[in-house]
């Protein structure tokens, strides 16, 4: 079988292509609820431990970590059966840098604003920081796994051919 320039050119050109396409549309690199999750406990840690009466508190505590442990095997088997995972030589750096420093925010800014509050001396400081801080990880989670999972997709089209 012979096969012209021309048309291994071409070839090549729409295997690019596909690959392009299939990563523009891949899902994102890690599953956005998985940080909403994850507040969600922790908000519920703070209620549970601020406002109920204790004899409400063990119960409560042994519910949350039953479905913070659920989140976790469904976060493990999402991510092991996940279809299309990049290859590592494609892997951007500076998404991961940028994920580490949403994480760090997001926790220096839950302690501040847990403090901050405290300070107004509001009812509940530490659950109303809960509560706002899960709403901002619910809204800026889902943006960071698609910028992350762009700057990927730019990396593996300007990668060497």
């Amino acid at each position: 079988m012979d096969i012209t320039p021309e048309e291994a050119a071409r070839t090549l050109d729409q295997v690019h292509e596909t690959r392009r396409r299939v990563l523009r549309a891949a899902p994102p690199m890690f599953p956005a609820w998985y940080p909403v999750a994850v507040w969600g406990f922790v908000t519920g840690i703070q209620f549970v431990t601020e406002i109920p009466s204790f004899r409400w508190l063990w119960v409560a505590v042994v519910a949350l970590s039953a479905c913070l442990a659920v989140a976790v095997l469904k976060f493990v088997k999402d991510v092991r059966n996940a279809s299309l995972r990049p290859h590592p030589s494609v892997m951007d750096p500076w998404a991961w840098i940028g994920f580490t420093g949403w994480l760090v925010a997001t926790g220096l800014g839950s302690a501040l604003l847990a403090l901050w509050l405290k300070d107004l001396d509001l009812a509940y400081p530490r659950t109303l920081m809960g509560v706002i801080m899960t709403v901002i990880v619910a809204i800026t989670s889902p943006l960071l796994a698609r910028w992350m999972s762009g700057r990927t997709a730019r990396r593996a089209e300007t990668a060497k051919r």
